[in-house]
């Protein structure tokens, strides 16, 4: 991880991780050639996800993105859910084998 991503890993665990110490949160970060692609936040919590919760990690990635000045995309799942029903995708593959888990 480089010294920018590195960065950015600091600001989703003090804006983002911090909402709930027990949510698994994976940041995928594009190919190095792929300078258009946004860095990919995943956030594995232990509870349903409803709006209010949905509400909570958006205004957190906003105000990553605006320190960073990074775009990013925000995907939040249970983690029962993401597990059932990902885990036979190229996608969850990506994120668990080279996502960088915080």
């Amino acid at each position: 991880m480089n010294k920018q991503n590195g960065n950015i890993a600091e600001l989703v665990k003090e804006h983002i991780q911090v909402l709930n110490p027990y949510a698994e949160v994976i940041l995928l970060f594009p190919e190095i050639n792929n300078t258009y692609k946004d860095i990919q936040i995943f956030v594995l919590t232990p509870e349903k996800v409803d709006f209010g919760v949905e509400q909570q990690y958006m205004d957190a990635r906003y105000k990553v993105e605006f320190d960073s000045k990074q775009s990013m995309t925000l995907y939040i799942y249970s983690k029962v859910d993401w597990h059932n029903q990902f885990s036979e995708t190229p996608i969850y593959y990506q994120v668990m084998t080279e996502g960088v888990h915080l």
